[in-house]
């Protein structure tokens, strides 16, 4: 559908009082804090592209646009969008900007709000709203960009998007080791250093832990790679090849098992000031010994997969009585698994009845509540 067409279909639902949901390519409609409201109608925006400029590295595309698709037009010019979400790459783009979906080894750290110069969005009015641009020195009001990046699709149906390109790198590879040792020894050593390239480390039940890093560059970057990782205990290193976000990764399963979402799981995300990863990873490890935690050092962001039998509302106290002994701030993020619980939160309110006053878009349902902590 393009733009008139889903003008169209909202403007239907208002005067039928019923629901619009944008979709995507549909692969995680489970997830996320949007309701999955079986007799809302459906939109889901066309694909193609709408302008590419390789000298300026930037493109323009439909929001259906799959990163599969999208990767491939920019490689033929040696290009490349600099993020490989969490997924498939069978995701739309559109889905990437409306969940500010992370990547588990972001490109020189960077985010896809890092990424959208500029949208096209259908309000919850069916106003059809062109917000930013398409370059990359772009700055002209309130940034309607990024408040609809990470928005569920809540304020408006993403159906454009102009996106800042990058370079392909000579070599783009993923280092890996295991690490000895408590991990309460080494990730302070971690975050004192920055994570100077973009890392993770995984810690899984029964398994040594490990810690990834991305290098770019050349081989003799990868080398000094290791070396450096050698110093903060790590052991066994070697080099699991591209991480590029489409075909390339099924070179690498590793990697591919890291972007890997279960459909049977409960996914969290949980996020510190940097100072607490530790204590951070002590308490989740304590209260959930089974749960897979992929920690990102540079962020101070944990992604936990668990079983999905725990009860959530009582997962989220334990957590938060473990966390109420730390001096952190920390936030709580069901992005899989969570049920119905509550309404919006105070600040996103009086935005959503600005761009959608009759609540027809993507009908929130509650998920855990960011709860700053401060001793």
């Amino acid at each position: 559908m393009d733009a008139s067409e889903i003008s169209v279909a909202i403007r239907s639902a208002i005067a039928s009082a019923t629901a619009v949901r944008g979709v995507g390519s549909g692969t995680w409609l489970h997830g996320g804090p949007v309701e999955n409201d079986a007799t809302a109608t459906v939109v889901k925006p066309r694909g193609g592209v709408i302008e590419y400029t390789p000298g300026d590295l930037v493109i323009s595309v439909h929001a259906g646009t799959t990163l599969e698709e999208l990767s491939a037009v920019c490689a033929a010019s040696g290009q490349m969008i600099a993020i490989a979400p969490y997924g498939s790459p069978k995701a739309t783009i559109g889905a990437v900007v409306a969940t500010a979906t992370a990547a588990p080894l972001a490109y020189d750290d960077l985010a896809i709000r890092d990424l959208v110069l500029g949208l096209t969005v259908v309000t919850g009015t069916g106003d059809i709203v062109r917000v930013g641009g398409k370059v990359v020195k772009n700055v002209a009001g309130f940034d309607l960009v990024r408040l609809n990046t990470g928005a569920f699709g809540t304020l408006g149906v993403i159906t454009e998007v102009n996106l800042r390109l990058h370079a392909k790198p000579s070599m783009d590879h993923v280092v890996t080791g295991t690490l000895d040792g408590s991990p309460w020894d080494w990730v302070p050593r971690l975050i004192a250093n920055r994570a100077p390239l973009p890392m993770l480390v995984r810690l899984a039940p029964d398994e040594p832990a490990q810690l990834f890093a991305r290098c770019t560059g050349n081989g003799a970057r990868a080398s000094a790679l290791r070396g450096i990782m050698q110093s903060y205990g790590v052991r066994n290193t070697f080099t699991l090849g591209p991480s590029d976000t489409s075909s390339a990764d099924d070179q690498v399963p590793m990697i591919t098992a890291l972007r890997h979402v279960p459909d049977n799981a409960l996914v969290l995300r949980i996020r510190t000031e940097l100072s607490g990863g530790d204590a951070m990873l002590e308490h989740v490890r304590k209260l959930l010994p089974e749960a897979t935690l992929l920690y990102n050092p540079s962020r101070g962001s944990v992604r936990v997969i668990t079983d999905p039998g725990h009860e959530d509302d009582v997962l989220v106290e334990q957590l938060e009585m473990q966390f109420g002994r730390t001096p952190v701030h920390y936030s709580l993020v069901a992005e899989q698994g969570a049920p119905p619980r509550g309404d919006t939160s105070p600040v996103h309110a009086p935005i959503k009845r600005a761009f959608d006053p009759h609540g027809v878009l993507n009908r929130r349902r509650a998920t855990f509540t960011p709860r700053p902590y401060v001793r």
